[in-house]
């Protein structure tokens, strides 16, 4: 994933925010209070076909808010040899977001877009995350 402004440049979350993920009713943490990121990895699951994340900005004045992404996905074993087992590739089908209101907190989703639809065992950005600010 990485991070971008609605120009399209590179973004980097500024000290003053942190960025949790989470999935949805489960107490699972992805990514814990990150900042001063312009990129991160995560996991997909192997599976389901949706995966839904859920972003919590935070800032050190104590504001909160979440906004949601989804994206549908294909997954595929994918064989190396058959003495090991199978790795699973995703193809990335569609992804939609909800964001929350600029009144709460001043850095929200303005758009997402997929960057690169194969998931596999590269190290590339797959999804394109577009942050907008008051």
């Amino acid at each position: 994933y990485g991070l971008y402004d609605t120009s399209g440049a590179s973004l980097t979350l500024p000290s003053t925010t942190t960025l949790t993920i989470t999935l949805p009713n489960r107490s699972v943490t992805l990514l814990n209070q990150a900042t001063s990121i312009s990129s991160f990895t995560l996991p997909v699951s192997y599976a389901q076909e949706t995966d839904t994340l859920l972003l919590q900005f935070a800032t050190t004045a104590g504001a909160t808010a979440t906004d949601t992404l989804i994206y549908e996905k294909t997954n595929a074993p994918h064989f190396e040899n058959l003495s090991c087992p199978a790795s699973i590739f995703h193809t990335i089908k569609s992804v939609r977001w909800s964001s929350h209101s600029l009144t709460t907190l001043p850095l929200t989703i303005d758009s997402v877009a997929i960057s690169r639809a194969t998931v596999n065992y590269d190290d590339v950005e797959n999804i394109k995350i577009y942050l907008r600010s008051e």
